[in-house]
């Protein structure tokens, strides 16, 4: 099984400061460079390749809004438990890794977007025909990544209870998938499509589909013109084909279906 490319350990530990937004007044529109908060750990959609460059949908949509701002941009790997501490701690500017809209962030981050529209599915071992859809993971053990809300979220909003399993990241739960530890995967549809390329056939999608993720381009709070900016790269990503045609080249070979690309529409910026 082919193994993304570790995370870069430097900037994963960098030392904590006082949480917070940094000067009240600054935008990322007054800066050269557009620090980017992405992750590693995700094929197809943010990893490292073997050359050591950042590739992925998240990561070619990232250089697609710093292009439209005109900014260099700085890549900051992070897991998915620090994907707000970066934005508060001013380690970011923006944060482009898979990252649902929600109320509960919205108190302490902005969102740009949505970029994209995602759905919630499940990832099982490709000869494991026991789970067709989320009621038969009651009792199973779901493997989900460190900081996300995917098992409350299934126990809570759909009454399954299955038994949850953290990791580090999306590799380790795969390979604890694939080993035998686990029993499913939950994650919104492309970082499970991603996962089930990189595992060579040895997993498959389920294809439950049973929520929908609004996912964003986290922000520190009160950058109004900056993530009105972004929404307008936004559009142009969408306006120009850029976007289907990003998706074509990531997700198609992994057998998502793309037969039908939704156009999200903004939260609006405040």
């Amino acid at each position: 099984m082919r193994r993304a490319a570790p995370l870069l350990a430097a900037a994963l530990a960098l030392p904590l400061t006082a949480a917070g937004c940094a000067a009240d007044d600054r935008s990322i529109l007054d800066a050269d460079v557009l620090r980017v908060a992405i992750q590693a750990d995700q094929p197809l959609i943010g990893w490292e390749g073997e050359d050591g460059e950042y590739e992925g949908y998240d990561v070619d949509t990232a250089r697609y809004i710093a292009d439209r701002l005109g900014k260099d941009i700085e890549w900051v790997p992070v897991l998915t438990a620090d994907r707000e501490t970066v934005l508060l701690e001013d380690r970011a500017d923006i944060t482009i890794a898979s990252f649902s809209i929600t109320q509960e962030r919205k108190r302490h981050i902005d969102f740009a977007g949505p970029y994209m529209i995602a759905h919630q599915d499940l990832l099982v071992r490709a000869d494991d025909t026991s789970i067709t859809a989320l009621a038969d993971i009651e009792g199973r053990r779901l493997c989900s990544t460190r900081g996300s809300n995917v098992a409350d979220r299934i126990t809570v909003e759909h009454g399954v209870s299955a038994i949850p399993v953290e990791a580090e990241d999306s590799i380790d739960c795969l390979e604890m998938l694939i080993d035998g530890r686990v029993d499913v995967i939950a994650t919104d549809d492309r970082i499970l499509a991603g996962l089930a390329w990189q595992s060579g056939g040895q997993a498959r999608l389920v294809g439950a589909g049973y929520s929908e993720e609004r996912l964003g381009i986290g922000m520190q709070p009160g950058d109004t013109a900056g993530c009105e900016a972004i929404n307008r790269a936004i559009t142009d990503m969408y306006a120009d084909g850029t976007a289907e045609l990003l998706m074509q080249q990531w997700f198609a070979p992994a057998g998502m279906d793309l037969s039908s690309i939704p156009i999200p529409q903004f939260e609006g910026c405040e």
